[in-house]
């Protein structure tokens, strides 16, 4: 069984972010998952595939285009650990891929909405029932107003993370949270067709310890966008695998905000 970590050493917190950490352990979705990922991880023509597609497209689109590497971050039961149990009326998940994050949140709201920029995934969207919005927030806050903001493994391949922030948290409703999730340490990127590069705007993020990471996500980018820290967990960003690996794990930080005074 692959090591899990939702754990972290509280010391190394701040004493506020220490309160709000809350510590989860893996049920049985997450462990269904896990057995799912290791029996169903495509081979090795299908990674040729991915791999020559991948030299035009962005491994979003390719993901989309051929439904590979299923996606897992939090089961129903700690998403209401996190956030409470309590059904928002309106939840947005911001970049979300193909769906499969998105339908293990889309139960603690009345109605859910999803964007994307890619036209594979937003299709792949659509194909499950979700409605997709082909908008990039970065470009300028939703139109309406939203009580759960989703934007989970988004910040680190986005172009302008902290404009795309600042909009996002534009667009909570009175009361509304924002949720940020993102792997630490951080380290940022952009598609552009089959090659990457660096963003245009980079998070002041360097620490490589997780606890000194998620301080600096905290106190150098939500802070003075005007976020507080409702809530932080740490959990495992989980990924199918392919014949090269049977399972891809990445360190996340889950953090629930909610508005402060403005900046």
């Amino acid at each position: 069984m692959t090591e899990l970590r939702y754990d972290c050493d509280r010391a190394r917190l701040s004493p506020g972010l220490a309160a709000r950490f809350v510590e989860l352990e893996p049920d049985d979705e997450t462990r269904a998952f896990l057995r799912t990922a290791a029996d169903g991880r495509h081979g090795q023509l299908l990674s040729w595939v991915h791999s020559t597609l991948g030299a035009f497209l962005s491994d979003f689109d390719v993901n989309g285009l051929l439904g590979t590497y299923p996606l897992f971050l939090l089961s129903q039961a700690q998403w209401s650990a996190l956030l409470g149990p309590e059904r928002r009326p309106r939840l947005l998940d911001v970049g979300a891929g193909a769906g499969d994050v998105t339908a293990r949140i889309a139960g603690l709201a009345q109605e859910v909405v999803t964007s994307e920029t890619s036209r594979m995934m937003a299709r792949r969207l659509r194909q499950r029932g979700f409605e997709c919005r082909r908008t990039d927030f970065a470009a300028g806050p939703p139109e309406d107003r939203f009580d759960l903001v989703t934007c989970l493994n988004v910040v680190d391949r986005s172009d302008r993370p902290r404009t795309l922030l600042r909009n996002l948290r534009a667009g909570l409703a009175p009361g509304g949270r924002l949720v940020i999730a993102t792997p630490l340490p951080f380290r940022p990127f952009v598609y552009a067709g089959g090659t990457t590069r660096e963003p245009r705007e980079r998070l002041p993020i360097d620490a490589e310890p997780w606890e000194s990471a998620v301080a600096q996500l905290v106190e150098r980018v939500l802070c003075p966008l005007g976020l507080e820290v409702v809530a932080l967990c740490r959990a495992p960003y989980l990924s199918g695998g392919d014949p090269g690996r049977e399972l891809y794990v990445l360190d996340d930080a889950v953090v629930v905000c909610g508005s402060s005074d403005p900046p």
